[in-house]
């Protein structure tokens, strides 16, 4: 399993990653203030780390030389010549866009985000935004805002956590890194929530079925508890929670059906049988428990 991030660490490591891009890219947000409008500075001031990020994404594929990786080193189909960050994550996401292709993407989009730090390290978010955006949204729907805040704030502290820890010899690189990062999100939702009084016929009441609590901690237990992969389990969250159909799920990873219909079966017989035998629980998923994942 892949480390995660301290739980005490997680919104120092925020601010400090945050200050330390923006004091290596003053001159460009400078030059963005002036020549845009005051829209992305608002998200600045006023939104959650996932917005701030998403500008300073989009801050990065301005200019003359955004951040680009040349297609030609991973050959495969992709285009011949460089293609920005931006054209990455929509090549990334295509569904004719093979594992193995996304994999060796994903592992020189780390290896430089480690080498050369801030801009590649948003790079990375910001090619992960549409993954971890639909992480946060169930999670923070129903929260008031400083709660929220502080649920996101784990979220992308344990993915940046991730892009310095994950191995990347390991198949599902981006998998993973999302995995680890809402294995954070729903730690920190049940924080914000443990003391919160529910009215029975809250839609937040209705969710805690199966074990004994809701099922995002009962996966994020069982993933933990190495009962079931990081990729099983966001296949069954997303087919199973998420009411996504396989035929969807396949073709954005270029999977077979049939495959992600066995892999499915077979994850559900282990978490069943890790159920019944008491060894996952959604209660079990927290500070005390497997901290090195």
């Amino acid at each position: 399993m892949e480390p995660e991030a301290a739980p005490n660490a997680h919104r120092t490591a925020v601010e400090n990653w945050w200050r330390s891009f923006r004091s290596t890219t003053a001159r460009g947000f400078a030059m963005y203030s002036t020549a845009n409008t005051t829209g992305h500075r608002s998200v600045y001031e006023e939104g959650n780390a996932l917005d701030a990020a998403e500008a300073t994404f989009d801050l990065l594929m301005q200019g003359p030389a955004p951040l680009s990786l040349d297609g030609r080193q991973f050959g495969r189909g992709l285009p011949a010549r460089e293609c920005t960050l931006l054209e990455w994550r929509g090549l990334l996401l295509a569904r004719e866009t093979g594992v193995d292709v996304r994999d060796a993407v994903w592992a020189e989009l780390v290896r430089r985000s480690r080498k050369h730090g801030a801009s590649w390290t948003i790079g990375c978010v910001g090619i992960a935004l549409p993954g971890l955006k639909r992480i946060a949204a169930p999670l923070i729907r129903d929260l008031q805002p400083a709660a929220a805040d502080d649920v996101v704030s784990d979220l992308l502290t344990a993915f940046l956590s991730g892009l310095q820890t994950i191995n990347l010899d390991q198949h599902s690189i981006a998998p993973r890194l999302l995995w680890l990062a809402k294995r954070a999100a729903v730690r920190a939702r049940r924080t914000e929530t443990a003391t919160l009084p529910i009215a029975p016929d809250d839609p937040a009441c209705r969710t805690q079925q199966g074990a004994s609590g809701h099922e995002d901690f009962v996966l994020a237990d069982a993933v933990a508890q190495q009962v079931i992969t990081a990729e099983e389990a966001e296949l069954i969250g997303r087919t199973r929670l998420e009411k996504i159909p396989v035929s969807q799920v396949a073709r954005e990873q270029g999977e077979s059906v049939r495959r992600l219909y066995r892999l499915r079966e077979q994850a559900e017989q282990r978490l069943v049988a890790a159920i019944h035998a008491g060894k996952v629980t959604a209660n079990s998923v927290g500070p005390g428990r497997n901290q090195d994942g």
